[in-house]
C-alpha cells in the first residue's frame, strides 16, 4: 500500500518542510512565492482550474523533486501543454518576468508601449536626463544598419551629430534663463516647523539638511524646466532605456509584433528579447513568430490609402477635435478609423472623402483591413474598437504624444511620424539667442526625412523627425477614463504643452456636456507662467526627503 497522501489529505510535516524555502508562510491561506522559476509558478497556478487541492499541495506533489528542488521541466511541460497545445492563452498571464531594454530609439519605445495589456513599462525621461555628453565617443542616438550602409548614411550621422551638438550648446544658457526667472533666493521648499508644514526660502532654512534639500530641489526644478524646452530638437532616434514587467502573454505578443514590423531595429530587438526571456519563460514565448496576416494587411492598406489619399492636400485643423458621431455614419466612421493610421489627414477629412466613395470602394477598404483570416489568431486591428462615447483627434508634438500615449485604458491610433504637419519652436529658444540654429535643425532634419523616403526608407524616415514635429493621433475613451486622464495630465507639475492639450480636451467635452462638470471637477485650467511647473512638486519632495533623511543627490549639481 502506498504512503503517498491522497489529493485531499493535509500536508505532511515532510511536505511542509520542503515548501518552506518557497512560500512566505506555509501555514497561511494567503502567501507569496519565491525562489521558483516563473514557468513552475505558471504551471502550478494553472492546476487551480483542474485540481481539488490548493497551490501548496500541487507544488509539493507535482512540481518538486524528492530532494525539494523545483522540477523546472515539469513546469515547462505543463505550460507547453496548456498554452501551446490546448491554446489556453490566459494561462500565459500567470508567469511574470522583468526585462530591461537599453539603448533603443524613442520611436521603438512607442512601439513597445503600444502593447496595452499585461506589461508595465517605465522609460528614461527627457525631463530629467540631459543628452549633452557622449557615450563611448558617440552621441546617444541610433543609426539603423540599413541606413548606415546606404548612400544616406553619412548625411544621417552628420545631421544627428548636429542636433546633439546644438542641444548640448543650449543646456547652460537655458538653465541660466530659468535661474533668472526663478532665483535660488526666491525658491522655497516645504519644511515642518512645530508640527506645521510651511514654505521656507534660502534665508529661513535651518541646518545642513534643509540647505541640502533646497539645493537639490532647486537644481532639479531648473534642470527639468530647461530639459522641457531644449528637447524640442531631440530626434526620434534618440536612445532611451526602458524597463518592463510583463506576463508571458504580453511578451509573446510583443515579440510577434516586433518581428512583423518593417523596421530592422524592431526585428533585431525581437531576437534580443527572445534570447533574454528564454532564461526565464521560454515556453510562454515559444510560439511567438512573425505574423504574415498582419504584415500583409499593412502592405495592402498602405497601398490602398496611397491610392485614395496620396495626392490629397492635408487640410489644416484645430489642435484638438472632439469628433461627432451619428448612428447614420457608423460605417463611414469605422472605415475612417481603418484608414487613419496610414495617412496624415484628420478623421474629419477622411470621413468626408469616404462619404463620396462608391459602395464598392467602401467594401474594398473594409476587406483590405480585415484581410484573409486563416484562424482566430489572425486578429484585425484596433479600428474595430470604434464606438467609444468620447473620441478625439489630436495634433501635437511627438514629445507630447510620448507622454500621453502611455495611458492604456482606452484606444489610441497614431499616424507615422513625419514632417508634413509642421512643428513648433518654444519662445525660450529665441530668448537665449538660438532661434536661427534651431531653425536650421528643423530644416536639415526635414531634408533628411524626405531623402530617406525618396530612397525607399519609408518607415525608417520616422527616425528623422524631431520631438516638436507634429504628429496626429486619435483617442477613444469612456467618461471615467477622460476624468482620470484630464485630472492627472493637467496637474501643475505636468509639461506645459500636454497640459494645454488635455485642458482643451476637457473644455471641448464640457462645452458639449456641461452637466458632466462634477466628473471633471479637479481639472486644472490654470496657465502657469514661466514654464517652471515643477517647483511645487520639488518643494514637496524636499520635505519628504527631510522627513526620511534620504536625499536624491544624483546628477543634481
Amino acid at each position: 500500500m502506498s504512503n503517498k497522501p491522497k489529493r485531499s489529505d493535509e500536508l505532511t510535516d515532510q511536505e511542509r518542510g520542503l515548501l518552506k524555502p518557497y512560500l512566505s508562510d506555509v501555514d497561511a491561506n494567503v502567501f507569496t512565492l519565491e525562489n521558483f522559476n516563473p514557468e513552475v509558478i505558471g504551471g502550478a497556478l494553472a492546476r487551480y482550474s483542474r485540481a481539488p487541492t490548493g497551490f501548496k499541495e500541487t507544488v509539493v506533489r507535482e512540481f518538486l523533486n524528492p530532494d525539494g528542488t523545483p522540477n523546472d521541466v515539469k513546469g515547462s511541460q505543463m505550460i507547453d501543454r496548456v498554452v501551446n497545445k490546448y491554446g489556453d492563452e490566459s494561462v500565459a498571464e500567470l508567469a511574470v518576468a522583468p526585462l530591461c531594454i537599453e539603448e533603443i530609439s524613442n520611436l521603438m519605445t512607442k512601439v513597445i508601449e503600444d502593447c496595452r495589456i499585461g506589461g508595465s513599462p517605465i522609460e528614461e525621461s527627457t525631463r530629467y536626463v540631459l543628452y549633452d555628453t557622449k557615450k563611448n565617443g558617440r552621441w546617444r542616438y541610433i543609426c539603423p544598419d540599413n541606413i548606415r550602409e546606404s548612400e544616406l548614411g553619412e548625411k544621417f550621422i552628420g545631421n544627428m551629430d548636429f542636433l546633439f551638438e546644438t542641444y548640448a550648446e543650449m543646456v547652460e544658457p537655458m538653465q541660466d534663463l530659468f535661474r533668472k526667472r526663478l532665483t535660488k533666493e526666491a525658491f522655497e521648499i516645504e519644511v515642518e516647523r512645530n508640527g506645521q508644514i510651511q514654505k521656507a526660502g534660502l534665508s529661513k532654512l535651518q541646518g545642513d539638511n534643509e540647505i541640502k534639500a533646497h539645493r537639490i530641489a532647486y537644481s532639479f526644478t531648473i534642470r527639468s524646466a530647461a530639459c522641457d524646452v531644449i528637447r524640442c530638437i531631440l530626434p526620434a532616434c534618440t536612445q532611451a532605456n526602458l524597463g518592463l514587467v510583463g506576463n508571458g502573454r504580453f511578451y509573446s505578443g510583443l515579440i510577434s509584433k516586433l518581428m512583423t514590423s518593417d523596421l530592422s531595429e524592431a526585428n533585431q530587438l525581437a531576437a534580443s528579447i527572445r534570447k533574454a526571456l528564454n532564461t526565464q519563460i521560454p515556453t510562454f514565448i515559444k510560439r511567438a513568430d512573425r505574423n504574415p496576416y498582419t504584415a500583409a494587411n499593412h502592405e495592402t492598406m498602405r497601398s490602398l490609402c496611397e491610392e485614395l489619399f496620396g495626392l490629397l492636400p492635408i487640410e489644416s485643423t484645430a489642435e484638438v477635435i472632439l469628433l461627432e458621431d451619428t448612428a447614420d455614419d457608423q460605417q463611414i466612421n469605422l472605415l475612417a478609423n481603418m484608414i487613419f493610421p496610414y495617412v496624415k489627414h484628420s478623421s474629419q477629412q477622411i470621413r468626408n472623402v469616404i462619404r463620396q466613395l462608391s459602395d464598392e470602394k467602401k467594401k474594398q477598404i473594409f476587406e483590405a483591413y480585415i484581410g484573409s483570416r486563416k484562424s482566430k489568431r489572425d486578429r484585425p486591428g484596433r479600428a474595430l474598437e470604434y464606438g467609444y462615447p468620447i473620441q478625439f483627434d489630436i495634433l501635437a508634438g511627438f514629445a507630447e504624444y510620448r507622454d500621453l500615449q502611455r495611458h492604456r485604458m482606452l484606444t489610441q491610433q497614431r499616424q507615422d511620424l513625419g514632417v508634413e504637419l509642421g512643428y513648433s519652436v518654444p519662445e525660450e529658444i529665441t530668448e537665449i539667442g538660438m532661434a536661427e540654429k534651431v531653425q536650421e535643425c528643423f530644416e536639415r532634419t526635414e531634408s533628411l526625412h524626405r531623402d530617406l523616403k525618396r530612397a525607399g526608407f519609408h518607415q525608417e524616415a520616422q527616425y528623422a523627425t524631431l520631438f516638436n514635429h507634429f504628429i496626429r493621433w486619435n483617442m477613444g475613451m469612456n467618461l471615467r477614463e477622460l476624468s482620470h486622464f484630464a485630472e492627472l495630465r493637467t496637474q501643475k507639475a505636468g509639461h506645459p504643452k500636454y497640459r494645454r492639450t488635455t485642458q482643451m480636451m476637457a473644455k471641448l467635452y464640457l462645452n458639449r456636456h456641461p452637466e458632466m462638470e462634477p466628473v471633471l471637477k479637479f481639472v486644472d485650467y490654470n496657465d502657469y507662467d514661466g514654464g517652471i511647473t515643477r517647483a511645487d512638486q520639488e518643494a514637496r519632495t524636499a520635505r519628504k526627503s527631510l522627513a526620511k533623511g534620504v536625499f536624491d543627490d544624483q546628477d543634481s549639481h
